[in-house]
Formats: structure tokens, sequence, C-alpha cells
């Protein structure tokens, strides 16, 4: 019980693993998709710079809405450098992990992305396959099997030891009084009527350490329906937040060439620009959050069930 137990214990770890490592990449891939939208705010916001440099010098605006979009460049390039920066240690904590350089842009994983936002879960259908599936439940059984059995070591001292024990000894050169072959036989039974209490508290102890096994077993197992539910109630938000979030950068992308538009007529100032711009990255930004979180809680949707974060198959050990 207690190799089966470690063996389910190493096909977990290498499944908290899986799940690590999916984490590390949509967490890389959506600081990605942020770094995407600093650029695209800066180049807009060096497009309207320059815009404005060009009206301001045929006299048909101020020169406050080129200072003011001078501005807009320098919070975006602020914004873009530190996008780099968090996606450079995204990439590294993604490395480490695998254990290879992670090099190049990374590629969005549609079919999990779409599992996500389509798939149709029951929490009390699939709760009770969960807890037969999950390795550590697995392993948490076994676990308490072996304390169980090993509670019942310290009875079996109560029964008699019967040891037998023999010896043959053969002379090679014998002498003329030396006997050739020679060999004895012992049979001895031992009974240890009193042991100063020890095998008791050895039975008590074990016992008592079996117990809470026991039941941090059935902790573990209550948590499975408890821990799917989360997940499932997670995964539902965070579709509502994506979708909510995509219609915003719809909203915040026609906000910002109308406003271009009304611009270049001279009917909105370049801060009206500038708003619009902030607002359509922050839009982008919530986006890509949101599609994170909804991602995530798709992973945790998929631990819960004891499954890996793509495949439904477990991780193999070695015998």
């Amino acid at each position: 019980h207690t190799l089966e137990s470690e063996r389910w214990g190493a096909v977990e770890d290498l499944r908290v693993l899986a799940f690590d490592t999916a984490t590390a990449f949509i967490t890389a891939l959506s600081t990605q998709q942020v770094l995407i939208a600093a650029q695209q705010r800066q180049a807009r916001a060096q497009a309207d710079m320059d815009d404005s440099a060009a009206r301001a010098q045929e006299g048909l605006t101020s020169t406050n809405d080129v200072t003011r979009a001078s501005l807009a460049v320098a919070t975006a390039q602020t914004q873009v450098a530190t996008a780099q920066g968090n996606l450079e240690r995204a990439y590294l904590q993604l490395a480490y992990l695998i254990g290879r350089p992670v090099t190049g842009a990374l590629v969005a994983p549609e079919r999990t992305t779409s599992n996500a936002r389509h798939g149709a879960w029951s929490p009390d259908e699939i709760a009770r396959r969960a807890e037969e599936r999950r390795p550590d439940v697995k392993s948490a059984s076994e676990h308490t099997e072996a304390l169980f059995e090993g509670a019942r070591e310290p009875l079996y001292r109560l029964i008699p030891t019967l040891g037998l024990q023999a010896s043959l000894r053969q002379t090679i050169d014998p002498g003329p009084t030396d006997t050739v072959t020679s060999g004895f036989a012992s049979l001895t039974l031992t009974w240890t009527v009193f042991d100063a209490g020890i095998r008791n508290a050895d039975r008590r102890t074990r016992l008592a350490q079996a117990i809470s096994g026991s039941l941090d077993e059935h902790a573990l197992r209550r948590s499975v329906a408890s821990d799917i539910a989360i997940a499932v109630a997670q995964l539902r938000a965070a579709r509502a937040v994506l979708e909510v979030s995509e219609q915003a950068v719809v909203t915040a992308q026609k906000n910002t060439d109308e406003t271009t538009i009304l611009y270049k007529q001279g009917l909105a100032k370049a801060i009206e620009v500038a708003d619009a711009n902030a607002t359509r990255y922050d839009a982008d930004v919530t986006l890509a959050t949101a599609k994170l979180a909804m991602e995530q809680a798709y992973l945790n949707l998929r631990f819960g069930l004891g499954l890996g974060p793509v495949s439904d198959e477990l991780p193999k050990v070695g015998n």
C-alpha cells in the first residue's frame, strides 16, 4: 500500500507540473497580448502626434495639442517598456518549467480556448467520476490503508516466536579419532508475556496515525466536489466577463476611429483623441485579462476533475 501510494503521488506530482506549465504558458500568452496592445497604442499616439504637429504648423490647431500628443506618446512608451519587461519575466518562468529557452511568439491554444468558452459540465455528475480518477485521492487512500495495516503489526507480537537453527560441519582432513561429519539442530519457542507496555503503546500510536490519515483522506474527498463547483462557477463568470470585454473592445475601437475623424475635421480636441486611445488600450488589456481568467478557470476545472491540462490521460511513471 505504501508503494502504491508513492506511485500515485508521483503521478500527481507530474500532473501538478503539467498544470503549472500550462498556467505559465497562458500567462505568458496574455502578457504577449498586452504588449501588442501597448505597441498599438504607441503607434496610434505617434500618428496622432505627427498629425497634430502638421496641423499646428498650418495653424489649424494650437501647439498645446502637440504637447498633449507628446505626453500620450511618452505614456505609451512607458507602457510598452513595462509590458516588454513583464513578457521577458513570463518567458523566463515558462522556460524554467519546460527546461529550455522560450524564443519567438507563442501560439494561442485554440482548442483550449474553444473548450473553455463552449464546454458544458454538471458539477454533481462530474464530481462522482473525478473522485475515482484523481491521483491524489488514490494516493491518500493507499496511504490510509498502509497506516491501518501498520497499526496491526503490534498485535502480531502476542504470537509466540518459533525459531529453528541447524548447523553442519565437515572435516576435510580428519584424524584417526576425528568425526568426518557432525551437526546439530535446535528448535526454540519464545513468548514475550510482558514487554513493559511497548506493544500496546505502539498499537495506540499507529492507530491514532491511521485515524488521522483517514480523516485527511475524507477531507480530501470532500474537497473534490467543492473544487469542481468553484471552478465551474468561476468559469461561468469568466465567460460572461469575456463577452462584455469583447463588446467593449469593439466599442472602444469605434470610438477611437470616430474621435480621430472628428479631430481631423476640427470638431474634437486633442485630449479627446488621447482619452479615446487610452480607453481602447484599457479595453484591450481587459480583454486579455478576461481571456486569461477564463482559461485559468478551465484549467482549474480540469485539475479538479483529475485530468491533465490538455490530455485526459494521466502521466506515466516507471515501475
